[in-house]
């Protein structure tokens, strides 16, 4: 009696012990799951702090490098502008240069000339003193033609000697002019050019800053669809639990058929591009992948070989059994991944 005493009251005992941990298993599902929404309303702004949120920020910065680009734009053409304009005041100095040297060679021509002649005149001094002229002559006639002659040759050479000196000095300011023009030009040249070298680098660190907040973005979007699957897949343990303890396990495998982490599953991949929310609710972005979810679970974590990793976070009318529709931001990458037999890793 004592021993069928001992027995009954150890069954009791294990009874009791194992309604103590079904017990348990639901509060335990419900604890997980409660701190679940907390998790996600990290990851998403709340509506006060839409400045603050990755989006905001994005499409801040967006806004930022259209200006910069725009700005950019006016500073390669302002350089551009510049480099046209030394050019043409580089041909005009050129020819100011070529008459100038011209006028110089003038003013040496004729001062050779009417040093010749002040030469002649002094070596044949019978013929050129006015006086000698005068009474040399045979008539008056004669005597005025060669004072006109005397005057003519003076007087012409003079003007010439006048005219190549004051040519020389107009296009010596003007070379001047034009050389001060030219160093101002080659200044505003540098300054255009390094403006614009600025503008180039500034444009491409805030394309770096757009890139790696949209990844961000992506990123926080597979999580947060991960963390609702996982959410939603404690809900319905905690309901099979709390009915009964064999339902557990085939609540949890219908939930999750063939999620195991290591797992790989070949599958038929297609790109798509349609932008919008998903299934569950986040936005498309870079690593949402469209599942059947009786084969893979919404929120499901994966490693796709040519894409990388991903997140089961939408379905697809045309997504059946084993086959996957991956995003992509634009038509022609989503042509170029086309379809593809592919073995992909679960995480």
């Amino acid at each position: 009696m004592r021993t069928h005493s001992t027995s009954d009251a150890a069954r009791l005992a294990a009874v009791f012990t194992g309604l103590l941990l079904v017990a348990s298993v639901p509060v335990a599902l419900a604890a997980d799951a409660s701190g679940l929404p907390s998790q996600v309303a990290s990851l998403r702004p709340s509506p006060g702090a839409e400045d603050d949120s990755l989006e905001a920020r994005a499409n801040a910065a967006t806004l930022e490098l259209y200006a910069l680009e725009a700005e950019l734009g006016r500073a390669q053409s302002e350089a551009v502008s510049i480099a046209a304009r030394q050019a043409v005041v580089e041909r005009d100095r050129a020819a100011a240069r070529a008459h100038l040297a011209i006028a110089r060679n003038a003013v040496h021509v004729s001062e050779s000339r009417l040093a010749e002649l002040v030469r002649a005149l002094y070596e044949h001094s019978g013929q050129t003193d006015p006086l000698a002229i005068l009474l040399g002559a045979e008539s008056l006639e004669e005597a005025l033609t060669g004072l006109d002659s005397l005057s003519r040759a003076a007087g012409e050479n003079n003007r010439i000697i006048d005219q190549a000196r004051s040519s020389r000095k107009r296009l010596a300011a003007l070379d001047s002019r034009l050389a001060a023009r030219e160093a101002e030009l080659a200044r505003l040249g540098a300054a255009a050019n390094a403006r614009a070298e600025t503008l180039t680098a500034v444009a491409e660190a805030r394309q770096r800053f757009v890139a790696g907040l949209r990844h961000q973005q992506g990123l926080n979007a597979a999580r947060i669809a991960s963390i609702e699957a996982q959410a939603r897949s404690a809900e319905v343990r905690t309901t099979a639990i709390a009915g009964s303890a064999a339902p557990v396990v085939a609540a949890a495998t219908a939930v999750s058929p063939a999620v195991t982490s290591g797992r790989t599953i070949t599958v038929s991949a297609t790109g798509y591009t349609l932008r919008g929310r998903t299934a569950t609710g986040i936005q498309t972005a870079p690593g949402v992948v469209a599942v059947d979810p009786s084969v893979i679970p919404l929120g499901t974590r994966m490693t796709i070989p040519g894409y990388g990793d991903a997140i089961a976070a939408d379905t697809g009318g045309g997504v059946h059994g084993n086959t996957i529709d991956l995003w992509f931001p634009s038509r022609e990458l989503a042509m170029a991944w086309g379809r593809r037999t592919v073995t992909i890793t679960i995480r």
